[in-house]
């Protein structure tokens, strides 16, 4: 275990606190819609994608198709993490790091000063932990928590993580980023596409940013 790695453990830590928390609710919520705890945890296992596997769990008993073309769609975005993850860092172990790579990675190793493959095999093994201890948990303590205050306050949990990953970058064009993005995913919103939304807030707010940029 190399000194970088264990950084990137330690780096970790916020978005465990959140994981664990909304990987609970998970594991609850497709207990409740009649999934048995192998499957639940072999969701977390081999997928490790949040918002796909709500979806999974929502849209399999009804439609096989739907379920697995919207989880595609939702992570449409993490072939513009790979890349630019791929052309920040030397990646020597591609898919392990593919894998592995959330939203909240991505947003902690590109913000981080001193990151390299090594962190950031750290920040994900961390993560990748949490959401498969949190699911377990979700799954045999069903019965025991279930019940609205509780859940309400654990699917909150992730999105309070992305307002402390944003806050430190609300400086310069970092405002001007969050302003648009929001405003993308505001309209998806309303019209009824918020995957879309993601999909698009990520790709075009950095085309529009550079735009701006490039003007100045």
């Amino acid at each position: 275990m190399t000194k970088n790695f264990k950084k990137g453990l330690f780096a970790s830590f916020p978005i465990v606190i959140a994981y664990i928390p909304i990987a609970i609710t998970f594991g609850i919520t497709a207990t409740a819609l009649g999934f048995n705890s192998l499957e639940i945890i072999l969701m977390s296992v081999l997928i490790f994608a949040g918002a796909s596997q709500f979806t999974l769990i929502t849209l399999l008993p009804n439609s096989f198709t739907n379920a697995i073309f919207i989880s595609i769609i939702l992570n449409l975005r993490h072939l513009i993490y790979s890349s630019i993850i791929a052309q920040k860092f030397n990646i020597t172990r591609p898919k392990i790091v593919a894998f592995m790579l959330t939203d909240e990675v991505f947003a902690t190793a590109i913000n981080s000063k001193n990151c390299n493959e090594q962190y950031l095999l750290g920040l994900e093994i961390g993560s990748y932990a949490s959401w498969i201890f949190g699911t377990a948990i979700g799954c045999f303590c069903c019965k025991m928590i279930l019940n609205k205050a509780l859940y309400s306050s654990l699917t909150f949990s992730l999105t309070a993580l992305f307002l402390l990953l944003l806050i430190p970058n609300l400086k310069g064009f970092g405002k001007l980023s969050a302003i648009i993005g929001g405003v993308i995913a505001l309209i998806f919103q309303y019209i009824g596409y918020p995957s879309f939304g993601i999909l698009f807030a990520g790709i075009l707010t950095p085309i529009i940013v550079l735009g701006v940029k490039s003007v100045r």
